[in-house]
């Protein structure tokens, strides 16, 4: 799957501020958060986005819940 192939070209920075924006956290709440600027978090969502092919945070947000319960299906069918 090509999100597949986003999430491995992923950086640990863009996964960081993934997670925590598909949590619900504002640009300003990662910022502070993580220790880095809120246009930081503005370039890196950015990033994220391209890299994933979602339009949204929104899509994120439904995109990370999915994998979520994928792995919850997975850990419990083990």
């Amino acid at each position: 799957m090509a999100r597949d192939a986003g999430l491995r070209s992923l950086s640990l920075r863009e996964t960081r501020v993934a997670r925590l924006v598909a949590q619900g956290l504002s640009d300003e709440q990662v910022a502070e958060h993580l220790g880095i600027g809120v246009m930081d978090v503005s370039t890196e969502m950015a990033e994220v986005l391209r890299k994933l092919g979602l339009r949204s945070r929104t899509e994120l947000a439904f995109f990370a819940a999915e994998r979520d319960d994928k792995g919850e299906r997975g850990r419990q069918g083990s």
